[in-house]
């Protein structure tokens, strides 16, 4: 199970958080930015995380990435975190997977460095193709401008894929992408390791997929 946390801001909203309104949320105060400054409410989510991977397979998934900055100081809270809990006898599994979302254009630029860091991305494919088209997703009169097979969007993904693998890590696409069957020849050309999709669309998938030589794929024109 990947669990990623706390995503709030932007188009997922809570009240009890009382979060003063934003001009453009989609760029504001959302996701990691709360978490890496409201400590005591990421190390809560964090401690649950890891008192709760001794139970299963359990990774940990961080959204909205840009910089290498935010990964290592989510390491050393991480760290922290484990630390309070070996004192305390709370038991704690030692090998618990860490990933980011590249879902930001910065995130896919730097992606090699970033893949250093962490064990695993998740492409955030709605996020990185408003963020990167400059298009807000949730307004209807630019829904003819929303192209998520902009080539741009396709070159970035793979950039991610190739600084993962390079790396020796896994990466997946999260987001409506990973469901478009029109995509699926194209990110298993990439190397895409994980399609995350709708219950409904797994098996269309995973026939396409069954059905896909990967060797006798075109090479990608992007």
């Amino acid at each position: 199970m990947i669990i990623r946390t706390c995503d709030i801001g932007a188009d997922k909203q809570v009240d009890y958080f009382n979060m003063a309104p934003e001009e453009n949320p989609a760029l504001g105060y959302r996701a990691i930015r709360i978490c890496l400054d409201r400590v005591d409410f990421f190390k809560t989510q964090l401690r649950a995380l890891f008192r709760a991977s001794v139970y299963g397979n359990l990774s940990i998934m961080y959204p909205m990435i840009i910089s290498l900055e935010e990964v290592r100081r989510i390491k050393d809270i991480v760290a922290a975190v484990r630390k309070e809990l070996e004192a305390e006898g709370a038991p704690v599994k030692q090998e618990v997977e860490q990933g980011i979302m590249i879902e930001t254009p910065a995130a896919a630029l730097i992606s090699r460095e970033l893949a250093k860091e962490v064990d695993f991305f998740s492409i955030g494919t709605n996020d990185l193709t408003q963020y990167t088209l400059a298009i807000d997703r949730q307004n209807p009169k630019l829904a003819s401008y929303y192209d998520a097979h902009h080539k741009a969007i396709l070159q970035l993904v793979r950039l991610a894929a190739e600084s993962a693998h390079a790396e020796g890590k896994w990466v997946g696409i999260c987001g409506e992408l990973g469901a478009d069957i029109r995509l699926t020849e194209t990110f298993l050309k990439m190397g895409i390791d994980e399609l995350s999709v709708p219950l409904g669309m797994i098996l269309r998938i995973r026939q396409k997929v069954r059905e896909t030589n990967v060797s006798t794929l075109p090479e990608l024109d992007l």
